[in-house]
């Protein structure tokens, strides 16, 4: 009788099996990206767009202050929240739709126990809050260089309904839709490849997406412990909380500012960093007493190195238009602010 010759088994080619996991990442990045660009200039044509549109039903431009961009302080806030909202949720939802991707999959809302709930906001909160120091350094280096270091403010008005209107804008959309977008579809796209590469990749995308030099550095930084904590805790509640918390304190602190003047806001604004180092150093010690291993991730594939899966995120052209888009935009505010 005759017998096959037998084959032992082999391990599959770890090469083969890396290249085709960076031409995953590339695809996934390149949409991901397009997705994210999409939506930038969904965000940023729609007060023209809605200008246009109203002065086709009969809306006549007010031309008295020009910050506004042609509307009133009031219709201005209503038409930006609007674009704000469905600029970036419409894509985001659109992308879902298409890609086929569950919902709750990809925008975990877990229940998360409120003491521990607490703690990771707070914690993420200071670190939002120490943040500002290397923003702030780079201020400064743009100062050094001959720049004013400053970026582009919403216009306001001392209407009350239009400082509701500015918090709405600032404090209530944004921590929504931009976690939606960040911690929830970028976040999750990124997440087969690792999760502390998604978790970096992502944050790297927040920065780029705010377009200038300095909210970069904050937006990075932020970025990551809020994808952190989404990850950990399996909820998109805990990024919002902080969000909010984050853009909540930087209006309150424009107000005093606006309405006090600088010493005062200096003064609240020593209390609050304070105030939330010291929360956040306690908090940090509960998650680590509850989690050992809190910033520690599986190992990887070590042919597919973290700086080669960053590689893969934009070497693509999705990712070369957001490095583009985030390079020139950056570059126009530091000449023109």
């Amino acid at each position: 009788m005759y017998y096959p010759p037998y084959y032992p088994y082999q391990e599959p080619n770890m090469y083969n099996v890396t290249r085709e996991a960076k031409r995953d990442l590339r695809r996934t990045s390149n949409r991901l990206c397009w997705t994210l660009l999409i939506a930038l200039f969904l965000m940023s044509s729609f007060l023209a767009f809605g200008r246009l549109y109203l002065s086709q039903v009969g809306y006549t431009a007010d031309n008295t202050n020009s910050d506004f961009y042609g509307y009133t302080p009031i219709l201005f806030y209503l038409v930006n929240g609007v674009g704000y909202l469905i600029g970036l949720a419409a894509p985001v939802l659109l992308y879902f739709g298409i890609r086929k991707i569950d919902l709750d999959d990809a925008l975990p809302f877990g229940k998360v126990g409120f003491v521990k709930a607490m703690a990771c906001v707070f914690f993420g909160s200071a670190v939002c809050m120490l943040a500002n120091i290397p923003a702030n350094i780079v201020v400064n280096i743009e100062k050094a260089f001959g720049f004013s270091g400053n970026m582009p403010n919403m216009p306001l008005a001392d209407d009350p309904w239009v400082l509701v209107l500015y918090f709405v804008t600032i404090a209530i959309i944004p921590p929504i839709v931009e976690e939606l977008m960040f911690r929830g579809m970028i976040l999750h796209g990124l997440r087969k490849f690792g999760d502390g590469f998604a978790i970096v990749g992502s944050a790297l995308l927040f920065g780029l997406y705010h377009g200038n030099f300095v909210q970069m550095v904050f937006a990075f930084i932020a970025g990551l412990v809020m994808a952190l904590l989404v990850v950990r805790t399996g909820s998109l509640w805990i990024s919002i909380a902080i969000h909010f918390t984050n853009n909540a304190i930087s209006y309150a602190l424009e107000m005093t500012q606006r309405y006090a003047g600088d010493d005062v806001a200096n003064q609240v604004n020593y209390v609050v960093i304070g105030v939330l180092v010291v929360l956040g150093a306690i908090s940090l010690i509960y998650l680590l007493n509850k989690e050992k291993h809190f910033f520690r991730f599986p190992a990887q594939n070590p042919m597919f190195r973290l700086s080669t899966r960053l590689g893969a995120l934009f070497f693509n052209p999705g990712g070369v238009a957001m490095l583009i888009f985030a390079v020139y935009a950056s570059v126009q505010i530091l000449t023109n602010y």
